[in-house]
């Protein structure tokens, strides 16, 4: 029988689950940063802070969910080579006052357009009226169902985060999502939350009525 590989996002999230926990929650009991977990959870490791302090949040987080820290560290990060790109690149030149003043002036320049073409890029899909959500057995405002339990399929961008009613949703590699919801008698609102980062936060809402099928709660009470 083979052993099956878990990667460092599978093995956080399976303790996430085991624990209860959602990812803001367990920002508020470590004090690291929920950017900081979203970007270790979806492995992307091009995100993250050079690597001492990647270790240090690391067993912090680890502690909190009951793994082994070192391990995680020593197993998936030690000698990973974009954690080690990402730490030579966050530390400061030996001296900052050598630049001058015209090359100073070049680089503010330049970070004026780059915010503003980023500007652009976060806001186009609003103009567009596209959201990166795409819900696939949600496409009316209101939806009807016998179904106690009713299962969201969908697919979002990877480009966006996603929350469900405040809870958080990891699609998997292809954008595809499944969340399986309890639904109580009548009208059961959902919003969806699509945010892309530094960017404007969509909300989207949808009803779903569950009308209690009388034959199976007949059966049922039997």
């Amino acid at each position: 029988m083979k052993t099956e590989v878990k990667s460092l996002s599978s093995t956080i999230i399976n303790a996430l689950r085991v624990k209860g926990f959602t990812v803001e929650k367990l920002a508020q009991t470590t004090g690291v940063s929920d950017r900081f977990l979203e970007s270790l959870v979806e492995e992307k490791f091009e995100n993250l802070p050079p690597s001492p302090y990647v270790h240090g949040y690391l067993v912090k987080i680890a502690g909190a969910l009951g793994l082994d820290g070192e391990s995680l560290w020593q197993e998936y990060l030690k000698d990973n080579d974009v954690i080690k790109r990402s730490g030579k690149s966050d530390q400061l030149p030996r001296n900052r006052f050598v630049t001058s003043r015209l090359r100073g002036k070049a680089i503010l320049v330049g970070l004026v357009i780059l915010g503003f073409i980023v500007y652009v890029v976060l806001r186009t899909p609003l103009f567009l009226n596209q959201p990166g959500l795409e819900l696939m057995n949600l496409s009316n405002d209101t939806t009807f169902t016998e179904d106690a339990n009713f299962s969201i399929l969908g697919k979002v961008s990877s480009a966006y985060k996603l929350t469900l009613n405040g809870e958080r949703v990891y699609p998997d590699d292809d954008g595809n999502f499944e969340k399986t919801i309890p639904l109580q008698e009548g009208f059961n609102t959902l919003v969806f939350s699509v945010k892309k980062f530094l960017g404007k936060e969509r909300l989207i809402t949808k009803q779903v009525f569950y009308q209690v099928n009388e034959e199976n709660f007949l059966q049922n009470g039997q």
